[in-house]
């Protein structure tokens, strides 16, 4: 459980993915109250103002609803903003290959091979190489500047990539033409399934049909797919056909749908109140927040 502190001796908790309990089981009401009841007392040690709790959903149209309605049922509420992607696609990686690439689009495998014949080679890094780290930050950069989205700091992926490299977590794609890199892809494992967290590319007029980001996705998969990885979470897709999607991310999820994999919608970030008068206050400011920036 992340802790942040609030001011005035408060602070906010957050588990992300959390809470995870085997929710099929005859006792799964039992422990979910368990680990509510666990998570007040954390919270009351550290003048805890909230608990923001995550959990995550497998495949299945009524996963999420189930866990949602679970949660509410304990007194939990919807958050007033989710802090994670509510909508996402799992990919099977199969054998990471051409079992793999047949289940993708036509148009993604045919740029795949594409991007082979314009010369374009790939690389991924299992370390944390700082050369390999910074060419990708500034893939990053260039992205989050076109884009216009904050990039996060070369030094918080230097930190990311030392917490997963004893456990052999770090998996970062490169894909470069005339040795210079053109396209990255971070997707980080945890036990047999993986994250796609950041994707960037630069966008050249010379570099139009290289096609980078495609040779990036298929050096990924192929390399977590060796490693045992299951799964793909492609971390944020929304679906055509959702009317509750944000416009904004249709862009990259057009790209990141190429790749297959079964649609889950997550139930979205609930808040456990463990301090209601200072849970008051601070959603109000929120709220006022909200109106007045529109």
């Amino acid at each position: 459980v992340l802790v942040r502190p609030a001011g005035l001796g408060r602070s906010i908790l957050y588990a992300p993915h959390g809470p995870v309990w085997h929710r099929e089981a005859p006792d799964a009401n039992r422990v979910l109250g368990q680990l509510i009841d666990a998570l007040h007392g954390a919270a009351r040690a550290v003048g805890g103002i909230v608990v923001k709790l995550d959990p995550r959903a497998e495949p299945g149209a009524a996963n999420g609803e189930r866990i949602a309605l679970a949660l509410e049922a304990r007194g939990l509420r919807r958050a007033l903003h989710d802090l994670q992607a509510p909508t996402t696609r799992l990919v099977d990686l199969l054998d990471g290959s051409e079992e793999l690439r047949r289940t993708w689009d036509k148009d993604a495998r045919n740029l795949v091979r594409r991007a082979r014949r314009e010369g374009v080679s790939t690389s991924v890094d299992r370390v944390g190489a700082s050369t390999e780290i910074a060419a990708f930050h500034e893939l990053l950069a260039s992205t989050g500047e076109r884009a216009e989205f904050r990039v996060r700091s070369r030094a918080s992926l230097e930190r990311l990539a030392a917490e997963l490299r004893p456990s052999g977590g770090w998996y970062l794609a490169l894909a470069s033409f005339e040795g210079r890199p053109i396209a990255g892809m971070l997707t980080p494992r945890v036990g047999d399934r993986a994250y796609y967290l950041y994707g960037a590319s630069l966008r050249e007029p010379e570099l139009k049909h290289k096609n980078g980001s495609y040779a990036a996705m298929a050096a990924a998969t192929e390399a977590l797919a060796a490693d045992g990885v299951r799964t793909l979470d492609l971390w944020g897709v929304v679906e055509p056909d959702d009317p509750t999607a944000d416009p904004e991310w249709e862009g990259f999820s057009a790209f990141k749908r190429q790749f297959g994999g079964v649609p889950v919608r997550h139930p979205g970030t609930f808040d456990l109140v463990t301090s209601p008068l200072w849970y008051g206050i601070r959603d109000t400011r929120e709220r006022l927040r909200e109106r007045l920036g529109r």
